[in-house]
């Protein structure tokens, strides 16, 4: 059974979850969608070969890319292999069939979103609820990909660091709204992640210290976005992203002060 929507994933260096994740999707008939960043790491691509032909498709540039390339064309691909969604996670992002099964349900109550939404969010928070947003992460997102072709896809020129909200802005910009979607189960974005939780003020957060280079290159990215924003008079999208910047900072001191450590991440 061939399912309408895809899913797509960008790897860099994934381990054996990933690649579980993404063959327990396939063989509940979704079409899967990888793209590596880290070729000369044989593993994801060997797996990927040993399924039946063209059950999971495999590209890569021979090189690390970056994120913005590598969601546009797993989008693309999936759009141009006749898919008009494509559900989007981070290779450290923990999901199941329930979470598919969610989605899926959500997609066909809703279908008339595609006329007016590039994107909706899928998280686990307990409430369940629905909302726009003017933010969103790209992992657990539901992408309408015929609004993604209007826009031109993601901005490959951004690297890692706000290539969800660079596309949020762009989406803005071009009269489509983001949604977020709450209670979807099984859905995890936290126990494959090398956050700490600490408790300040009585409530709980996921911290986690990233590199001196890290941080300038997200602080410049929020900032060359920001400067976008503002080119385009979007304020509440300036507002939005300024207001994220100084959140990110401040628990980058927080991190550093509480002397957190974990292992940095990239795609």
């Amino acid at each position: 059974m061939n399912r309408e929507i895809a899913i797509g994933t960008v790897v860099y260096k994934p381990n054996a979850n990933v690649m579980l994740r993404l063959q327990s999707a396939r063989a509940a008939g979704f079409s899967v969608y990888v793209f590596d960043n880290s070729p000369q790491d044989a593993a994801i691509r060997d797996c990927c070969r040993k399924c039946e032909p063209d059950a999971i498709k495999y590209s890569t540039c021979g090189k690390n890319v970056g994120l913005g390339f590598g969601i546009s064309s797993v989008c693309a691909q999936a759009y141009y292999d006749s898919h008009r969604v494509l559900i989007f996670f981070d290779q450290d992002t923990v999901f199941d069939r329930s979470t598919l099964d969610f989605i899926e349900e959500f997609h066909a109550k809703n279908a008339e979103m595609a006329a007016g939404y590039s994107a909706i969010v899928f998280n686990a928070k307990r409430e369940k609820m629905f909302k726009d947003v003017l933010l969103a992460r790209s992992s657990g997102s539901l992408f309408f990909l015929e609004n993604l072709k209007k826009i031109n896809w993601h901005n490959e020129k951004y690297f890692v660091d706000c290539v969800d909200y660079e596309f949020c802005l762009r989406s803005s910009n071009n009269g489509l709204k983001i949604g977020e979607c709450s209670g979807a189960p099984g859905f995890d974005h936290e126990s494959e992640q090398p956050d700490v939780e600490r408790v300040i003020f009585g409530k709980k957060f996921l911290m986690r210290k990233y590199s001196a280079s890290r941080m300038l290159d997200a602080t410049l990215a929020s900032l060359r976005l920001l400067a976008a924003s503002i080119r385009d008079w979007n304020l509440p999208m300036s507002y939005a992203v300024l207001r994220s910047l100084v959140i990110y900072i401040s628990f980058q001191f927080l991190a550093r002060i509480m002397n957190i450590t974990g292992r940095e991440k990239s795609h």
